[in-house]
């Protein structure tokens, strides 16, 4: 009979019900006890696996969620890093130093918060393209921490680091006027990942950070060459790191001028327009720092630069620049003496000018390496003189795997790196045009105190500009190895000298130590200062200066 309960818990029977009627919980027990066997060990293993894959999808979705969080809180910190108490942005100039992306997770996932961090900040607006005539051209190879290290003060200092503090909307274009070291070329020799890490992490702090656009270009370098040499020693004797670096340079410098290098690289996070063909090019190395006014040289000088053409280049360098031998910031000289090492060249230089054909320094770019000695050469210089500053506004700190490894490299290693910040837009830079400059030098050279020995003249520059006069150019190396300064020649002209005349302040006074040549005497000759465009060999140059070749018996060269 089937059964049933009512709601108050009676049973009832129904009449039509059938008499072999079983009741269900009877089916179910005479069921589970007919299929014990199939409730095997297979079944309870499905069971434990399904518990086990909700534990673990429990687990993903806690981890999520504290990721998420975690995300959260950091955008948050973000955000308040980059407001101050005041609730107003922090200038986008002053982010931390760029961190280098190296492939591994955690340099991966530093990029990726940094890219975030730029993105939150907000974007600065790119320069306009009437404000990148000048860019810099930065030289590299393979020395990866060198290089960071170099592009560090290059964006530190960077010219477009005050309008972007300042919030100052860069398409005000004219207003703000040419940004001199925009935009950024940078020319590798070779691959090196390293190094390709560095430019990408500091593409973005200039494009995004800053607006200034930056460039990779890469020079192929055979296969070959791509070895680093096993003995540095070997490198003083073997000319072909300096052959390696001339053609590098030769190719890069065509590449910036003729505006190729823009069109080689168009890997950039944002639209950028195609700068115009450079007016100038500055030229900078892995291993090379700049001063905090290094680009306020730059753009004070360049249309003096432009202008004269008895000027060969802009130099940031001092050879003599060590210490002890410096005292104004403010004093910028002309010299005939190439210095590199941070430097300035118009374009008219390197693509000639009609007034003098076969001089332009593309046409035959230094052919046996040893590009900068064959810039000193008088067929090349032809009588072109360089302004430089009496401190220098570049610091060479490589001592490592580069191209000099000999006294000279101990030598620039020392030269001090002015901390002063000078406004030189500011400065009256009219006592360098030739003739007034030629004029008032020929006034304080002559008139200095002469003195017959090295010993007197440490003694009477502690209250006058004194005067040594040198012989020979063997005579000249005896006298500077006394006072520390640089005892090397190229082709007649001693380094740093203007007219054969080296000065130096000796203890860091506020007098200066000249030591010239013979011919420094009464009034100043009719072509002093005034031998631009002239092809004087050594010969004759030393004719000129007065001095005796027979006695030169001294060789100093890089």
């Amino acid at each position: 009979m089937f059964r049933r309960r009512n709601y108050s818990g009676n049973a009832h029977e129904h009449e039509d019900e059938p008499s072999d009627f079983i009741p269900i919980h009877q089916i179910r027990n005479h069921t589970n006890t007919k299929n014990d066997a199939s409730m095997s060990k297979p079944s309870l293993f499905a069971y434990r696996y399904v518990t086990k894959g909700i534990i673990i999808f429990r687990s993903v979705v806690a981890v999520v969620i504290l990721l998420c969080i975690l995300w959260g809180c950091l955008i948050i910190k973000i955000v308040r890093d980059i407001s101050n108490d005041n609730g107003n942005v922090l200038p986008r100039g002053l982010i931390a130093r760029p961190k280098i992306e190296r492939h591994r997770f955690g340099d991966r996932l530093r990029q990726r918060i940094k890219k975030l961090e730029l993105k939150l900040e907000g974007r600065s607006p790119m320069l306009d393209t009437d404000q990148m005539e000048s860019p810099v051209l930065v030289f590299t190879f393979k020395r990866a921490d060198y290089f960071e290290r170099a592009m560090w003060k290059l964006y530190q200092n960077h010219p477009a680091q005050k309008y972007a503090s300042q919030n100052i909307n860069t398409q005000l274009g004219h207003d703000i006027g040419r940004i001199v070291g925009a935009p950024i070329i940078i020319s590798q020799d070779g691959d090196d990942p390293e190094v390709k890490a560095v430019i990408e992490s500091y593409r973005e702090a200039f494009e995004i950070n800053l607006g200034v656009p930056l460039y990779r270009i890469e020079h192929y370098r055979p296969p070959e060459d791509k070895q680093e040499k096993s003995h540095v020693e070997s490198w003083d004797t073997d000319p072909k790191p300096y052959q390696d670096l001339a053609r590098h340079y030769g190719w890069a410098l065509e590449q910036t001028f003729t505006g190729v290098a823009y069109d080689l690289d168009a890997q950039h996070d944002r639209h950028i327009s195609k700068p115009p063909l450079p007016k100038r090019v500055i030229i900078l190395e892995e291993d090379i720092e700049i001063a905090t006014d290094f680009f306020s040289l730059m753009n004070a000088t360049a249309d003096i630069l432009d202008s004269d053409d008895t000027l060969l280049a802009v130099s940031g360098y001092n050879d003599n620049g060590k210490t002890q031998h410096v005292a104004d910031p403010k004093r910028l000289v002309r010299s005939d003496f190439f210095p590199g090492l941070g430097w300035m060249m118009p374009r008219r230089v390197w693509d000639g000018v009609d007034s003098h054909p076969n001089t332009a320094l593309k046409s035959n770019w230094a052919p046996n390496g040893y590009w900068d000695d064959w810039i000193r050469e008088p067929s090349i210089r032809l009588g072109r003189q360089v302004l430089r500053p009496e401190v220098s506004r570049t610091y060479h700190f490589g001592n490592i795997h580069g191209v000099s490894q000999n006294d000279v490299q101990h030598n620039i290693n020392q030269i001090l790196l002015d901390r002063v910040d000078v406004q030189w837009e500011k400065e009256d830079l009219s006592y360098l045009k030739p003739e007034w400059f030629a004029e008032s030098y020929w006034r304080r050279v002559s008139n200095a105190k002469l003195v017959s020995t090295e010993s007197d003249a440490k003694f009477y520059i502690a209250h006058s500009d004194v005067r040594l006069v040198y012989t020979s150019l063997s005579h000249f190396a005896t006298m500077a190895l006394s006072f520390d300064i640089m005892t090397d020649e190229k082709a007649g002209m001693v380094r740093t000298g203007y007219e054969g005349i080296v000065e130096v302040r000796y203890g860091k006074g506020e007098f200066i130590l000249f030591l010239t040549p013979p011919y420094v005497e009464g009034s100043s000759p009719s072509n002093f200062g005034k031998k631009a465009w002239m092809n004087l060999d050594k010969t004759a140059l030393l004719q000129s200066f007065g001095l005796s070749e027979s006695e030169e018996n001294w060789q100093f060269s890089w």
